[in-house]
């Protein structure tokens, strides 16, 4: 790669981590005008509805690698009756979203397992040229709804959701743009805020961690537990 392309990779990446570290900020500010969290849960009835399994690209995040600043934020969230922790094998970051994996797709967001093998064959060749990169997590932010980690990677996450949906055609169409986020509990119902916003505050300004990413893995998930194994259906390494 030239200097002029390394130039304008820098830069790009430099606006991306920008912009990205803007949309965290807008959502705390937002979390703290917030009178009511949200019910968060994944696990709805329609979730538990559908047959076979569920399937996703994503990150495997190490609970290990987060210490001890996980610890300190989960205990802050523990006073809360309407927060739900995820347990340390269910952190991960969704980097795509499948969809269910069945033996009768019927609906747009169900697929058949030789679909899901077309999906792996296309995902792989889409990210064989990325370059492993750093991912630094933290401070702790909240939507309304669920409690999560800022993401810190100069874009290469958002880059990669973007490949993995256009050059392997994935039809689901997210109901907001791609943020990418580590999700730590999910909010139950909705109740007051109360001084919630103050106890995350204290995790804020805290670092969680920092990983080497070279791999992305194709997970699949049962729908009859709340947060069920994430078992690996393929593993893509990032090889540039």
């Amino acid at each position: 790669m030239g200097l002029g392309a390394l130039f304008r990779a820098s830069w790009r990446d430099a606006r991306a981590a920008r912009q990205q570290d803007a949309s965290y900020r807008r959502l705390w500010q937002a979390f703290r005008q917030h009178r009511r969290v949200a019910d968060g849960r994944h696990d709805t009835p329609s979730w538990r509805a559908h047959d076979g399994v569920f399937a996703g690209c994503a990150i495997r995040i190490g609970a290990d690698d987060l210490q001890p600043a996980l610890a300190e934020l989960r205990e802050a969230l523990a006073a809360y009756q309407f927060v739900r922790l995820h347990p340390d094998h269910f952190l991960h970051l969704m980097l795509q979203e499948i969809g269910f994996i069945c033996d009768q797709p019927r609906a747009k967001d169900e697929w058949s397992r030789e679909r899901l093998e077309e999906y792996v064959t296309a995902a792989s060749g889409a990210i064989a040229e990325a370059t492993p990169f750093e991912l630094r997590l933290g401070g702790a932010n909240s939507f309304q709804d669920a409690v999560f980690l800022d993401v810190h990677d100069r874009g290469a996450c958002a880059r990669l959701h973007t490949r993995l949906h256009d050059l392997a055609a994935v039809p689901v169409v997210p109901r907001f743009a791609y943020l990418p986020h580590v999700t730590v509990a999910h909010y139950t119902d909705e109740s007051p805020i109360g001084n919630l916003p103050a106890a995350i505050a204290r995790c804020r300004d805290s670092r969680f961690g920092t990983l080497l990413v070279d791999r992305i893995e194709v997970i699949t998930l049962r729908l009859d537990e709340a947060y069920p194994a994430l078992e690996t259906y393929a593993v893509m390494p990032l090889s540039g």
